[in-house]
């Protein structure tokens, strides 16, 4: 049974890491959070140890065998808290972005290196079957596709008040939200050519693309997408159309234990994601 120790408990996405850890026959024994709202905890691994302060945790880290830190914290401490992680023997999962600067991804790699860890990421997407079956579909055409990305997801007036609406803690709307659409676009379409924002606010963020296989027109909005009602259940709106065929990103099957499953078999290492990494950088 692999071991997993998990920093970010009381955040949002947690519950799908625990969920997952839970599914993949793991045992989370350690978590970490400065916010001790995460009674969840108990119904899922009743005697994992809880703490509110960083070095106790990483002394505990380093004190027992963990094979697995999974990092949920915000996104500018990520790079901290992986390096830490792969110091303290361990290996790493961290949710997207996996860090805010290309320098920091560079000091991961010579970090993994050294202590002989590795790093992975969450990056779900890639694992849907509507989108490998694209992705095969257009390795097989030599051809320039026309796509367009429509991504709204409503977020309300906490967002505008939190860490993730400051763009040197979250990297903003495009690093924080878009980088998951993004990544799959490189994956699918190949490298940047061209590329153009039109409209950029704290709210909305609008572009256009060229890659070596796509000429690609995108939005990304945490606007309701129906402003006049407010109606809960169009809040999002999430699709790609790819020559006028329409894919919808509303709906998936459990991806990121699809993701955990492919990390347990060690792929998805930080390195298969250097594109969108660097790309995103330079936006921030």
């Amino acid at each position: 049974m692999k071991k997993f120790a998990l920093i970010g408990l009381a955040g949002f996405v947690a519950k799908k890491h625990v969920n997952c850890i839970k599914k993949v026959n793991g045992n989370l024994v350690a978590a970490l959070d400065f916010n001790d709202n995460v009674g969840f905890i108990d119904s899922h691994f009743p005697k994992c140890k809880f703490f509110i302060n960083e070095n106790k945790f990483f002394v505990f880290l380093k004190n027992n065998s963990i094979d697995y830190v999974v990092v949920c914290s915000p996104s500018h401490l990520h790079f901290k808290h992986i390096v830490k992680s792969l110091k303290s023997n361990s290996n790493v999962i961290v949710e997207k972005p996996p860090v805010l600067k290309v320098i920091d991804y560079k000091r991961i790699q010579k970090a993994e290196i050294k202590y002989k860890k590795r790093c992975y990421c969450i990056f779900q997407l890639r694992l849907d079957e509507k989108l490998k079956k694209l992705k095969k579909s257009i390795s097989l055409k030599n051809k320039v596709n026309d796509v367009e990305i429509i991504y709204y997801t409503y977020r309300g007036d906490w967002y505008y008040k939190s860490w993730k609406n400051r763009s040197s803690l979250s990297g903003g709307l495009l690093v924080n939200i878009a980088i998951h659409f993004f990544d799959i676009l490189f994956w699918i379409f190949g490298n940047v050519n061209k590329f153009k924002i039109t409209k950029k606010n704290n709210s909305e963020v609008k572009g256009i693309i060229k890659l070596q296989k796509a000429s690609v027109k995108w939005t990304v909005s945490i606007k309701n997408i129906n402003n006049e009602n407010k109606n809960i259940k169009n809040r999002f709106l999430r699709i790609m159309k790819v020559n006028k065929r329409v894919i919808n990103f509303n709906k998936f099957d459990n991806l990121h234990l699809a993701n955990y499953k492919e990390i347990m078999k060690r792929n998805f290492h930080i390195s298969n994601f250097e594109t969108v990494i660097k790309f995103l950088a330079k936006l921030k």
